[in-house]
């Protein structure tokens, strides 16, 4: 597929056909996922794909928190609810480090670069016909999840829900250039 239409058309989705994921996909989409730059050729990033025990489970745990802190507006139960239609669910971690300075200065390119593996996780999920979202509301109980997983020494950093489209919802809008360019490049004398 072409690339800028990959980028162009490719849309979050959040509701799922009842419709298995072939492994074969599964084993794609982390290859992928695996040839993103990453900061120092460090490949920080670990992913574990959760069963449908797994994925039930921890969709309760999201519903739980969300009942104990109704008092915390978050977007956990909608998130939850979008998990438990979606057929895959692949949580993407990080190891931590123990070092003082590896945690100073490792743990920002480490995100950035983790942010470069989940965009070709995106990006190849559409490739294959797929549809997608990445959700950090699993992170409200990520030591649950850890220790559930038993996961101890990696940082949980976002889970990616896959499955074919229910639906296609419309593009969002999206800020103007204008609004993003923090300087005008037309005023440049080198371009």
């Amino acid at each position: 597929m072409e690339l800028d239409k990959a980028i162009s058309s490719r849309k979050t989705i959040r509701k799922f056909k009842k419709q298995n994921v072939p492994n074969e996909y599964l084993y794609k989409i982390i290859q992928s996922a695996m040839l993103a730059p990453s900061a120092k050729n460090r490949q920080p990033w670990r992913f574990y794909i959760l069963d449908d025990k797994q994925k039930e489970d921890v969709t309760n745990m999201m519903y739980q928190w969300g009942d104990e802190y109704k008092h915390i507006h978050t977007s956990i139960k909608g998130s939850a609810n979008q998990m438990k239609t979606a057929n895959k669910v692949i949580m993407i971690f990080t190891p931590n480090y123990h070092s003082k300075n590896k945690k100073t200065y490792y743990k920002k390119p480490d995100y950035l670069s983790l942010g470069a593996a989940i965009e070709h996780m995106n990006l190849k999920c559409f490739d294959l016909g797929l549809g997608c979202t990445w959700i950090c509301d699993t992170l409200y109980v990520a030591d649950e999840i850890s220790e559930y997983l038993k996961l101890d020494d990696l940082e949980q950093v976002s889970t990616l829900i896959i499955g074919y489209p229910e639906e296609i919802p419309e593009r969002r809008e999206r800020f103007s250039m204008d609004k993003l360019l923090l300087n005008d490049i037309s005023k440049n004398k080198n371009t």
